[in-house]
């Protein structure tokens, strides 16, 4: 079974007193709004979420495994399914734009996500084009079910050194993004699109097999170094390329050639997954 890693918490009161301290050491870097006005949203959602700093999406697994040799067209139609129910779930932890982290992986032996997408690859070969929203060093193609044009994944290939495609939101689809190959980073924001100034951009990395799961209206965009990388993106509801509704700059450019991290260190996500515990 191949399914996206779940991570639990279970606060107790001292745990809940130092995620409210967590979040707001977070607010001035996602949101960048330091007044009451701003801050009530913030601690309303944090009492929505118990106190919690990670999501438990949970059920989330690629079904096609149980059903032998899965088709090209199986393995499309179980991603779409697995990006609609986690993109559910998120939406009902909150109504607000929101964005979150996790990763995909095989459950056991004998099971391979990257086996799946070279199953869809070889049945269903798609070619590349460039440039992409706007970037020459992105190239990008679609593969839509047979029968469905409500919603697409999208292959996009990142060149080395792609740092030019400006922070942008999707103000009409939400995103189920895994990184099939290679290193990059992704950037986002809390602040809204009428009202982003590039001071409150946070970066993530981005490894293979990580996924990023975003609501519409998150503003973000992703950047390479020295590593080109691969991303699968499923697109709820799927926009062509060309709409001039997939997708809006805001007033402020902010690109990762023009813009460097702040105070960058390397440390642990700050959430586990429990693997096994004791019981009395």
């Amino acid at each position: 079974m191949v399914r996206l890693a779940s991570r639990r918490s279970s606060p107790n009161r001292r745990q809940r007193r130092r995620y409210a301290k967590v979040w707001c050491g977070l607010v001035p870097i996602l949101g960048a709004h330091y007044s009451a006005r701003y801050l009530r949203p913030v601690w309303a959602q944090i009492k929505e979420m118990g106190m919690q700093h990670v999501l438990d999406l949970d059920g989330l697994d690629l079904g096609v495994l149980r059903s032998g040799e899965p088709s090209g067209e199986a393995v499309l139609r179980a991603m779409l399914g697995l990006a609609r129910e986690a993109l559910n779930q998120l939406r009902a932890r909150s109504a607000q734009p929101m964005a979150a982290l996790g990763r995909v992986r095989g459950t056991g032996r004998g099971v391979s996500f990257g086996q799946l997408v070279q199953r869809l690859e070889t049945d269903r070969p798609i070619e590349l084009v460039s440039p992409f929203e706007g970037s020459a060093d992105v190239a990008g193609a679609v593969w839509r079910p047979d029968s469905s044009g409500y919603e697409a994944l999208a292959k996009l290939q990142w060149g080395a050194w792609a740092t030019d495609l400006p922070m942008h939101a999707h103000e009409h689809s939400d995103r189920f993004i895994i990184v099939l190959s290679g290193r990059g980073y992704f950037h986002v924001t809390g602040q809204y699109l009428e009202r982003f100034d590039g001071s409150a951009v946070r970066t993530v990395p981005a490894r293979e097999r990580d996924v990023f799961l975003f609501t519409r209206d998150v503003v973000h965009t992703f950047s390479t170094q020295d590593s080109p990388m691969v991303l699968l993106s499923c697109q709820l509801p799927y926009l062509s390329f060309d709409d001039p509704k997939q997708y809006t700059l805001p007033g402020v450019r902010w690109t990762a050639a023009t813009h460097q991290d702040r105070l960058p260190t390397v440390g642990c996500d700050p959430a586990w997954t429990v693997l096994t515990r004791r019981s009395h």
